[in-house]
């Protein structure tokens, strides 16, 4: 029976990302303004995140989150990062643009998911480039969209939140956009609470591939995950970056509920 439904589960979600690609290819055709094709990229890999998330039975609890999506306001949402599922979770409620690694654009089926998401690539390993992607981050912010951003720069294995590398926050100050901490506790895996022993059928991490871990991760039935808005950070630019970054940091790590 496990077979069976991991089967049907690889089935749908590949119809889901073929489609999902196919719709997102045609737009990105069809739409040739930027802001509105950022914006239709966002709003279908919304609608798909929230497919998706059913699919792998994932239960989303939102804790203060509604007050914050409003579309007369953008945020630059900074989170921790535990898997690939973050992506997902936070899409499925607050359509946005991500900020990911370079190297994920090669892998598939994350890059292009991210790539057709609206994702922007950044290279975090060299600085002459740093200015292009931070000019980039701000251009999108000055069009009104909400960033997302992952600044322990990749997954954990839940028993802490990493120290941030943030230099892209320096977009949220240059456009005095408000950053929006996020925390995200995954809470249980079929029904039991997440610790060392289980932790491993969600979080993505070490030399593990993708599909090595899909195919562990399709054996779980049901998820609970919490996510939750922390207080909303008032950015002007007067704010220095290492300042800011250690202020979202402490807001996170106080919610974070180590494995």
């Amino acid at each position: 029976m496990t077979i069976i439904r991991q089967s049907i589960k690889i089935l749908i979600f590949f119809i889901f990302v073929v489609t999902f690609l196919l719709i997102s290819f045609i737009s990105d055709l069809i739409v040739r303004d930027r802001k509105m094709k950022l914006t239709t990229f966002s709003k279908i890999a919304s609608f798909y995140g929230k497919m998706s998330l059913i699919l792998f039975g994932v239960k989303v609890n939102r804790k203060n989150l509604d007050r914050y999506i409003r579309a007369d306001r953008n945020y630059m949402i900074i989170s921790n990062h535990l898997s690939y599922l973050d992506i997902f979770i936070i899409y499925s409620v607050l359509p946005s643009v991500f900020v990911a690694n370079s190297e994920l654009e090669e892998e598939f089926p994350l890059g292009a998911v991210t790539k057709y998401g609206g994702g922007i690539f950044v290279e975090r390993r060299h600085r002459s480039k740093l200015l292009n992607d931070m000019d980039t981050i701000s251009d999108v912010l000055n069009m009104g969209l909400n960033i997302v951003l992952f600044p322990e720069g990749t997954t954990s294995d839940g028993s802490q939140v990493r120290p941030f590398k943030a230099p892209f926050l320096k977009s949220a100050i240059n456009t005095e956009t408000n950053v929006l901490p996020l925390c995200i506790n995954y809470k249980k895996i079929n029904g039991i609470g997440v610790d060392k022993t289980n932790r491993d059928f969600i979080f993505y991490y070490g030399s593990i591939t993708f599909f090595e871990h899909f195919f562990r991760f399709l054996k779980i039935k049901n998820i609970e995950v919490d996510l939750e808005a922390l207080n909303e950070i008032e950015v002007s630019s007067a704010m220095t970056r290492k300042g800011l970054s250690q202020r979202v940091y402490d807001e996170i790590s106080a919610a974070y509920v180590a494995v």
